[in-house]
């Protein structure tokens, strides 16, 4: 059997992150060739993945970026299976070079960004180098749990992501660039972030889902059933106004000011810079969610 030097050992730890006995079994089998051992442990590092792939992703990080002119973000969310690797250095650079790629390329699903080429030039995919990971240095299950971006020509884009990375919030709004739409874009992410008094489930009624409401009405007559047709219509009135004041973004009460819903501070900056904006979009993920 081939020998091969700790120096040889270490330059191709640092090329590929293999373990110290992974990497000289490589170099032993590749007689000492550092290319043929790096493609041998590519080769290995995507056997051991296809077998933790599987494994369930209770943690992670969130990474994003927003463009200096605030007119561009992406968000995504990079499972992992333990904290303990989340907070591993090769993991915090991962999603750092993901978030980057997301920013500057076209994507708009985790599928799409799995396919872009990888940021070292080698011709790996994305999907290829996060299984050599899985597979070698990282050996638990690794994926991009969640992706979106918002492109705002006419707007603003906005994030936030709370300090422990756990959670954050992408949010666009329409109608202007004016600095003030920016920020208040940033506002309305960190409320959506904070999911409080819950997280929206849609931006203005018109799209929650019908069957939730149907849903809601069939609970309250059952709940109030014998009492009069008059007297129900204002009980489901009511429950209904309640909902739509939980779930719907635009009348929540803004987490920073609760006398004031997320369509009055909306139209609050809107009148400040002479237009009238639109809340377009927003995309929030929380480590550990579906």
């Amino acid at each position: 059997m081939v020998e091969v030097s700790a120096k040889d050992v270490m330059t191709l730890r640092g090329r590929t992150s293999a373990g110290i006995m992974d990497a000289k079994k490589a170099l032993q089998e590749a007689g000492g060739d550092m290319d043929q051992a790096a493609e041998l442990l590519r080769k290995w590092g995507a056997g051991r993945a296809d077998a933790k792939m599987a494994n369930e992703m209770k943690e992670g990080l969130i990474g994003g970026k927003v463009s200096p002119d605030g007119k561009l973000g992406v968000i995504l969310r990079l499972g992992c299976q333990t904290d303990f690797v989340a907070r591993n250095e090769a993991f915090v650079k991962l999603l750092a070079d993901l978030v980057k790629l997301a920013f500057e390329n076209p994507v708009t699903t985790a599928a799409e960004l799995n396919q872009l080429p990888w940021v070292d030039g080698s011709g790996r995919s994305v999907e290829t180098v996060i299984k050599e990971l899985v597979g070698g240095s990282i050996k638990e299950n690794m994926a991009v749990t969640g992706l979106s971006r918002c492109s705002a020509p006419h707007g603003a884009v906005g994030m936030y992501i709370h300090h422990n990375a756990k959670v954050g919030a992408l949010v666009q709004i329409d109608g202007s660039s004016d600095p003030k739409v920016a920020a208040v874009a940033q506002e309305i992410a960190m409320h959506v972030t904070a999911g409080v008094p819950l997280v929206p489930a849609a931006i203005t009624r018109e799209q929650v889902d019908p069957t939730r409401i149907e849903s809601e009405k069939a609970e309250t007559l059952e709940a109030h059933k014998g009492k009069p047709p008059q007297v129900l219509e204002k009980i489901i009135h009511s429950k209904l106004e309640k909902f739509y004041g939980e779930h719907v973004l635009l009348e929540q009460p803004f987490v920073k000011d609760e006398k004031k819903q997320i369509r009055e501070l909306l139209a609050q900056v809107g009148s400040s810079v002479g237009a009238q904006l639109t809340l377009k979009t927003f995309s929030r993920f929380k480590v550990g969610e579906a």
